[in-house]
């Protein structure tokens, strides 16, 4: 199942969401986001686009930018208080994106995500509702974390 976006007909520019994403990537590959893998960090940065991008169009840019990186300032320093090897910040991906999957549920607790379903030979979309694909979302998280 691959999720593409929400089915609520809120519509604009998502540029805080992509810069979001290009941060964290470069983050990922620069080595700067401890014990993740290739597999979790493209789990995280699905998220993001996912349910980083309803925000940003029903709150804004500015707000949905501030409200991220406070989001990721704190939880840095949560994952930094329980990791051993890091200092008194750590930068974290799955604490945000769990957050900002509590914010688009709380925005619209009846949406539901567009999702490809790749069946060999017959490809169709289906519409997820938003809390399953942020149970969905935690749990290949923890799967991912746990491998």
């Amino acid at each position: 199942m691959i999720p593409f976006r929400d089915t609520l007909e809120v519509r604009g520019p998502v540029l805080a969401t992509v810069l979001v994403i290009l941060a964290n990537l470069i983050l990922a590959l620069a080595g700067q986001i401890p014990h993740l893998n290739f597999w979790q960090v493209l789990v995280a940065l699905v998220g993001i686009w996912i349910f980083g991008a309803y925000i940003e169009r029903r709150l804004g840019s500015i707000a949905f930018l501030a409200i991220y990186l406070a989001l990721a300032g704190a939880t840095g320093f949560l994952v930094a208080s329980v990791d051993d090897q890091g200092g008194i910040f750590a930068v974290s991906l799955f604490m945000p994106v769990l957050a900002l999957a509590g914010i688009h549920l709380a925005l619209a607790p009846r949406s539901r995500i567009l999702c490809l379903v790749p069946i060999p030979f017959a490809m169709t979309f289906f519409e997820v509702p938003t809390i399953a694909m942020a149970v969905g979302w935690v749990a290949l998280e923890i799967l991912l974390t746990a491998a």
